[in-house]
């Protein structure tokens, strides 16, 4: 399992590089071509050490890495490609279905016989399926509550794991990708001051 360096070990990785690099460009009687081969190594690694440290960060944020950056980029330029398109005779029809939910609702009347008795009794069926219908309603919309709140309840979860992902990524962005960065420029800085002074330093050391 791949596993990253702490920010120890990379400041023993960088103090490393610069006390061996300053150890043999300041040896005594040290060629100024070996000064300056020597600062030209330590930039090349500070130039890999930031590129490394550029991918990192954009792996954190789940961009696109360079190289499929650089992939995508030549395809475009790929001059030998063809993209072929055939068209063929014919009607495309689309249709419009339309859904809905129906429902039937029943009522009582008192029918031929309009007697006192008949009316209370339709009466009291109308009430009764009244009151299965509010029932019914009152279900229905408990139901729709519940599955609100936990499509809500679902959405808070989900917006805590990505400001909780967001907080480790720039966590590990501070810690990690930045530190190589400057490490990286560090290193180059050195190096570009001993190609630069390598004729001044070798005098020195003679």
């Amino acid at each position: 399992m791949k596993k990253d360096l702490t920010m120890a070990q990379y400041g023993w990785l960088f103090a490393a590089v610069i006390c061996v690099a300053l150890v043999i460009s300041f040896r005594p009687h040290t060629t100024e071509r070996v000064i300056r081969i020597t600062g030209l190594v330590l930039q090349l690694l500070g130039i890999c050490m930031v590129f490394l440290g550029i991918s990192k960060m954009r792996a954190l944020f789940e961009l696109p890495s360079f190289a499929s950056k650089t992939k995508a980029l030549l395809s475009r330029f790929h001059v030998l490609r063809r993209h072929v398109v055939n068209y063929d005779d014919g009607v495309s029809t689309g249709g419009l279905v339309f859904g809905g939910r129906g429902e039937e609702y029943t009522r009582h009347g008192p029918g031929a016989n309009l007697t006192n008795e008949a009316r209370l009794e339709a009466l009291e069926k109308n009430v009764t399926l009244v009151d299965k219908r509010i029932s019914q309603t009152r279900k229905e919309i408990d139901g729709e509550l519940q599955k609100t709140a936990a499509a809500l309840k679902r959405e808070e979860d989900t917006r805590k794991a990505e400001e909780k992902a967001i907080r480790e990524r720039l966590k590990a962005t501070g810690v990690g990708s930045v530190h190589i960065s400057l490490i990286g420029a560090s290193w180059l800085a050195v190096g570009l001051i001993l190609s630069t002074a390598a004729i001044e330093i070798a005098e020195l050391l003679k």
